[in-house]
């Protein structure tokens, strides 16, 4: 019973964040002038740079591609949006670093990165259960709940980069950060301006209590672009 009590708050505590950042965005929504149709000249991420990341690339249940339909959808005839591909999703265990390296053989030299994953990650099945659309001003999310081990090794594979070399790009990544992010999410929509467009915005709003099942797979270690549209797995 205590097992499951802590399951059942940690599965509200997550709800809560996600329901909370949405609010958020919503009155973000609300006092941000509608975009003029210009590009920003904002930039996610470095195109042509790969981060040290983790995660997984799992199978796509048939809500998860009818939503990606959605949105390609929603958004054919506009060049500010980019819509995650089917052949790209993942969804991320922990990144590790900001996006620096051009290569693999661009990493540091006896980097012990992957003795740390292997000795903190026990469990490299992960799932994510109860995935659910959550609002940033200028991004769609699907997030979901995870399992108490993974958190585990999360928190645990965090703790051991704070103690090793990784320390600072870990810092540079997650500036101030004491703890390991609280989303677990991947990122179906970027848009290149201040907000989503109204067709996006008001799709959000009308399914923003669907729940769309989980996606579950192996944890591989990578350095990916910041969609993981090239990746070179290191485990």
């Amino acid at each position: 019973m205590a097992i499951q009590g802590k399951k059942l708050r940690n599965h509200h505590f997550l709800e809560n964040i996600y329901a909370r950042r949405s609010r958020d965005t919503l009155q973000q929504w609300l006092i941000t002038p509608e975009n003029n149709g210009q590009q920003v000249g904002k930039s996610f991420y470095p195109q042509d740079l790969k981060a040290l990341t983790s995660g997984i690339q799992p199978s796509l249940n048939p809500v998860i591609k009818s939503l990606l339909n959605d949105i390609r959808c929603l958004t054919a005839a506009d060049p500010l949006a980019e819509v995650m591909s089917e052949e790209n999703f993942h969804l991320t265990f922990l990144a590790i670093t900001s996006a620096r390296y051009p290569h693999a053989r661009d990493m540091p030299p006896g980097a012990n990165l992957i003795a740390i994953f292997n000795q903190t990650v026990e469990n490299r099945e992960l799932a994510v259960a109860d995935l659910q659309l959550v609002a940033l001003p200028d991004q769609l999310l699907l997030a979901g709940i995870p399992g108490e081990q993974a958190e585990k090794n999360r928190k645990m594979f965090w703790d051991a980069l704070r103690a090793s070399e990784w320390q600072t790009p870990l810092r540079q990544r997650y500036p101030g950060q004491d703890a390991p992010p609280e989303f677990w999410h991947t990122t179906l929509l970027r848009y290149k301006a201040e907000k989503l467009p109204p067709g996006v915005r008001d799709y959000f709003i009308s399914h923003s209590n669907c729940r769309y099942g989980a996606v579950s797979g192996e944890i591989r270690l990578a350095l990916a672009t910041y969609n993981w549209g090239e990746v070179e797995f290191l485990l």
